[in-house]
């Protein structure tokens, strides 16, 4: 993994990813060493590789933040080779792991977009800016558009 991580480090992307092919027919059952290759892949837009990576990286078992970044990257893998309800249903198993993880609800918009649920999507996004939202300008809103995230077709 050393010398993974500085091959990475030197912005040797390719280098690095072949190491860690090698690394892995030598290590198949070292989960982070999987999650580490899976996102040199993606890295270099070779996103169709990734998933299986991602895949096993998660079945092998990973720390909790690896974990976390495993389910978004695979989500997003999935979501960028046209694999849209796989990618929600991936966002949404790190959503159910990581309930208060972001990244899942607003790349989970993304994937329901791309399913034709625009309406889903723009509340889930409005839902995340309430709620995460700290610019001046904006804040005084929060609550207008936490009720708007709730159904964006409400009249009053």
């Amino acid at each position: 993994m050393k010398q993974l991580e500085a091959l990475k480090a030197e912005g040797r992307i390719e280098e690095a990813r072949q190491h860690g092919l090698l690394q892995i027919a030598e290590h198949p059952k070292h989960a982070e060493l999987h999650y580490e290759v899976a996102g040199l892949h993606d890295l270099l837009g070779r996103e169709q590789q990734a998933i299986p990576l991602y895949q096993k990286a998660i079945a092998l078992g990973l720390s909790e933040d690896s974990l976390r970044g495993a389910w978004l990257g695979l989500g997003s893998s999935y979501r960028t080779t046209g694999h849209y309800t796989e990618a929600l249903a991936a966002f949404e198993q790190g959503l159910a792991r990581f309930p208060h993880a972001h990244e899942f609800k607003v790349f989970g918009a993304m994937a329901r977009y791309n399913l034709g649920q625009h309406k889903e999507g723009m509340e889930t996004l409005l839902a995340v800016l309430a709620e995460t939202i700290t610019d001046p300008a904006i804040v005084p809103y929060r609550r207008a558009i936490a009720l708007y995230a709730e159904d964006l077709d409400r009249h009053w």
